[in-house]
């Protein structure tokens, strides 16, 4: 009889737990340029109600997954309900291969979301580059203007927007130029000095591509001017599970920080002030940069991929330092230290109560 009052408390859990499932819908472009970013959005409201089925403030992952070859986690991002039962999430594809790729809201419980939710949803990477082609030289000596000339496919004359960056500041756009019937356009961007510069091109379907020119010559720099601050770095290998730390001993004024290349960083940093930032602006292609206004003292930095399966070395350069090196201890300063596995954590409630319940059966069988 005991089992039987047993198995019925928890028959008449699973329907309650049925019968309060929430209802959540995740929607997102079918199609997406390699550039462009993926927007997500969600909502907890069905049918004719007025009032969200999750609670304002429900927290979640949801993750951005490749397909092929094989499944695998590009990003993931939090995202929390709002009093209309909103939600956003926001992922960065530049870099990302074309192809196949899915979105897919987590069940922190795997009870929370109904049956008729919706929580998972397919896309299309589609890479527009090859559409480009750049006809001026990507290396050219400094003359106060850049020369960018060049025709898009199948544009004809709708005409393209520009945009040009230098060390991650936009200087130029995002603004359209003429095209002609065949998608050739030619401009001359005003530039105050020499160096690299990231010209990135849209038309009104979205991000097309994007190139790179280096200036070299003199800039124009007058007489009596401080010339630019040396530039230190450090290396160091990063992952999620094992980010990079770093601590840079300033000087007084801005102190910029910059990654390497070749995957999507995220920077965190520790000012003067004890104040944590995060920052991840750019992807595989481009340098995360950061720019610290110090008095002198130390600036810590923590540095891992946004990807889960990315793994590599990160550089870190820096102007107007004394020094940068890797650093044993900043961990503790993020909240990253982990306590010494001396023992065996022990185990949760629910499992430790069902042994005991196991237990006391065997013994009355």
């Amino acid at each position: 009889m005991k089992r039987i009052a047993w198995l019925t408390v928890i028959a008449a859990m699973v329907l309650v737990g049925t019968a309060s499932a929430a209802y959540v819908s995740i929607s997102a472009p079918q199609t997406v340029y390699v550039g462009d970013p993926l927007v997500v959005t969600g909502t907890s409201i069905t049918g004719g109600l007025t009032r969200p089925t999750l609670e304002p403030g429900f927290s979640t992952d949801v993750i951005f997954y490749t397909l092929k070859p094989g499944k695998s986690e590009v990003g993931r991002e939090l995202i929390v309900v709002q009093d209309d039962g909103m939600f956003t999430a926001k992922f960065d594809t530049r870099g990302l291969k074309p192809g196949d790729y899915s979105i897919e809201i987590i069940d922190p419980t795997r009870t929370t979301f109904g049956g008729s939710s919706k929580t998972q949803q397919m896309l299309a990477l589609v890479d527009r580059s090859g559409s480009l082609t750049i006809r001026s030289p990507s290396a050219q000596e400094f003359d106060g203007t850049l020369d960018v000339r060049g025709a898009i496919d199948d544009l004809g004359s709708a005409g393209v927007k520009i945009r040009v960056e230098q060390d991650g500041f936009v200087i130029y756009g995002p603004e359209y130029v003429a095209t002609n019937t065949n998608g050739e356009f030619s401009v001359a961007i005003p530039i105050t000095e020499s160096g690299s510069y990231v010209v990135a091109f849209y038309d009104n379907k979205g991000y097309i591509g994007s190139t790179v020119f280096m200036v070299s010559g003199t800039s124009g720099q007058t007489p009596g001017q401080t010339p630019a601050e040396a530039t230190i770095s450090a290396s160091s290998s990063a992952s999620r599970s094992a980010p990079a730390y770093f601590a840079i001993d300033t000087k007084s004024g801005t102190v910029k920080i910059a990654t390497s290349t070749g995957i999507d960083w995220v920077i965190e940093y520790i000012d003067e002030d004890s104040e944590h930032h995060k920052v991840n602006e750019k992807g595989m292609s481009d340098p995360e940069v950061v720019e610290v206004a110090a008095r002198g003292g130390p600036i810590y930095i923590k540095v891992y991929p946004m990807s889960y399966t990315d793994s590599g070395t990160v550089q870190i350069s820096v102007s107007n330092a004394d020094s940068i090196r890797v650093s044993q201890t900043a961990s503790g300063l993020f909240g990253d230290e982990k306590p010494a596995a001396t023992q065996a954590a022990p185990l949760p409630a629910v499992l430790a109560l069902l042994a005991l319940l196991a237990v006391v059966f065997v013994r009355r069988g």
